[in-house]
């Protein structure tokens, strides 16, 4: 008897095998995306580290002058931290003082002039410098992205309601509503400011995400209103007067061209980046961001041709930078 309980334990695990080495085989051999992309800097995710945050968010940012990513990463078993990468290095640095063990860290945004880095992780909203050397910590509900309104100001995205506005140095002051109620079930997350500080591109959350829409908030007036009838989530304006955002399942990469001073949509959106683009959570957060100067770091859902485990599960394993991308979108957004 006891043979036989041994022969069938025997049986057992061999199908548990060669049943995992079949789907390892699959999964190997399903087609790859592929990115007619040629330009691109390809900067991988040191081997043993894991990209990215284990909730909601946008993973990383890019400074105003295209010199620097910061994203959220974990080196093998370690706290998750913010990195902080150099284009041009070949690997990057962690920021000291932002380790939250595995706690959720998420939407880390450049300032306007580079020298600081907000956050959000375990119920505080953080301002650090890139050495990790300062910081102001405020007590802030869970946001949907982070924005900067001037250097004392922060808009957050909210889950729960309307846009917020959070002074740092104002340990006292709660958040602040920007503006009236947007209704039932419509929520306003993913804040952008545009030039200016005098209006904010924010997508707005209605249940699913194919039925997120872009909104535009005028401070002044606390005016908001819809920019898209189609989908359309985590907007950027850049200084060639495009409106960049996102759509579909796969994030696809979207451009249109954008009047700043009426914020209104002029002409048809283009695609702009044929890549399925990462992306977590409600909102439509999608990891791509874009500099002052013309470079553009996105990171991929799946990389083509890798054979890693990670990638096998979709967890990304390089982010992808490309340089003068302006040059780019004109051609392809005329």
């Amino acid at each position: 008897m006891r043979r036989v309980v041994l022969v069938l334990l025997t049986v057992i695990l061999a199908m548990v095998v060669a049943a995992i080495i079949a789907i390892a085989f699959i999964i190997s051999r399903a087609p790859a995306i592929e990115s007619e992309d040629t330009g691109d800097i390809i900067i991988d995710i040191p081997r043993g580290n894991l990209y990215g945050g284990p909730n909601f968010g946008r993973q990383l940012d890019i400074s105003a002058d295209g010199k620097r990513i910061v994203y959220v990463g974990q080196a093998g078993k370690a706290s998750r931290v913010l990195f902080l990468h150099t284009i041009g290095e070949t690997a990057p640095a962690e920021i000291p003082g932002t380790g939250v063990g595995n706690r959720d860290i998420r939407d880390p945004t450049f300032s306007p002039d580079g020298r600081y880095v907000a956050y959000w992780a375990q119920g505080e909203l953080r301002k650090i410098t890139l050495d990790g050397s300062v910081s102001v910590v405020r007590k802030a509900p869970s946001p949907r992205g982070i924005g900067w309104l001037d250097d004392d100001t922060l808009v957050l995205g909210n889950p729960q309601g309307v846009l917020l506005r959070l002074k740092l140095s104002s340990s006292e002051e709660e958040p602040l509503p920007l503006a009236p109620s947007p209704g039932p079930g419509r929520v306003q997350v993913s804040p952008y400011v545009l030039p200016g500080n005098k209006a904010i591109l924010f997508t707005i959350v209605n249940g699913p995400l194919m039925n997120a829409r872009i909104g535009a908030l005028t401070l002044e007036t606390g005016e908001a209103r819809q920019l898209f009838d189609e989908n359309a989530f985590a907007p950027r304006y850049v200084s060639t007067d495009h409106l960049v955002f996102a759509r579909g399942a796969t994030r696809q990469l979207m451009a249109v061209r954008f009047d700043l001073s009426k914020l209104e949509i002029v002409g048809s959106a283009q695609p702009v980046l044929d890549v399925p683009l990462y992306g977590t959570g409600d909102g439509g957060a999608t990891d791509y961001a874009i500099s002052e100067t013309g470079t553009l770091v996105y990171t991929p859902y799946r990389e083509a041709g890798s054979d890693t485990l990670r990638a096998w599960f979709g967890d990304p394993t390089a982010m992808h930078v490309r340089l003068n991308w302006f040059e780019e979108l004109n051609r392809l957004a005329p």
